[in-house]
């Protein structure tokens, strides 16, 4: 295999992986950004808007909306960051678990099924889609 007909076949398997997320997305009646905030945020972690930005490819702006957005419906708290003037520290509140855990609940299901039919290790599998993504970057 040439290096042309790799990354057609890569490109056309992570569009039909991405595609699954937004369909899926769709069924609950969400965006796909709003998907990837719930996501990133069920981690049981505090994120700023900065780094769920950076670790998901969307924009800030995107990222900005859908925050405030979840702040209105009081499913996140924003909490400053000791140090930081402008940075706010974005949390799950009670309320936002559930309402991630209600939409993310069958996507992690589907996903669990998926990962235990895996033949590859797993760890080799995000390593190597990382370097891959760090390589096509470089020189941009």
């Amino acid at each position: 295999m040439n290096s042309r007909r790799f990354f057609y076949d890569f490109g056309r398997a992570i569009y039909h992986v991405d595609s699954f997320y937004d369909e899926f997305a769709k069924q609950c009646n969400v965006s796909s950004a709003l998907l990837w905030v719930l996501y990133a945020l069920n981690d049981g972690n505090a994120h700023t808007q900065i780094e769920i930005s950076n670790d998901w490819e969307l924009p800030k702006t995107t990222v900005n909306t859908v925050i405030k957005e979840l702040q209105q419906n009081k499913y996140v708290e924003l909490v400053p960051i000791r140090g930081k003037r402008r940075e706010m520290s974005i949390v799950l509140t009670e309320s936002g678990k559930k309402y991630a855990d209600n939409i993310l609940s069958k996507l992690y299901k589907k996903e669990a099924e998926v990962y235990k039919n895996l033949d590859l290790k797993d760890s080799e599998i995000v390593s190597e889609l990382e370097k891959i993504a760090k390589k096509l970057k470089e020189g941009n």
